[in-house]
């Protein structure tokens, strides 16, 4: 679920990045290279997904493990917000990279906002850490 959020939030960034690109040329001016940090800033999410599902894979192989329950919390809802920051952060992305694209400003303001959403996934993944 993880890297369905990052797919679509990266895919929601590139369109913009494209669509910047596009205006830059039709203009006359060079593309701005640095929109591509805008693009990439949702593929983080799947990692965190690939270290939760590891994490819940060396839980549930221990003996004596009885705590499925968890383990299924855990994936499903652990997923879920990853995917839902991932895909948030590529929209955050893709407004970031129109108005970079704009102006050519801001771009330390517009990843700090990034920032912020990409610790919703940092804290989905350490909390469902703690549930198991």
């Amino acid at each position: 679920m993880a890297a369905m959020g990052s797919a679509l939030g990266c895919g929601t960034a590139g369109m913009s990045a494209i669509t910047m690109w596009k205006k830059a040329y039709a203009q006359g001016k060079s593309a701005l290279f640095t929109l591509l940090v805008f693009v990439g800033a949702p593929i983080s999410q799947t990692i965190y997904g690939m270290l939760l599902m590891n994490f819940i894979l060396s839980k549930a192989a221990e003996s004596g493990f009885t705590n499925w329950g968890g383990c299924l919390g855990a994936g499903i809802f652990g997923g879920l917000g990853m995917m839902a920051s991932a895909w948030y952060q590529g929209k955050s992305a893709a407004v970031a990279c129109d108005a970079l694209g704009e102006t050519g400003k801001g771009m330390v303001n517009y990843l700090m906002v990034l920032g912020i959403v990409e610790t919703v996934a940092l804290f989905v993944l350490v909390f469902s850490m703690m549930v198991l």
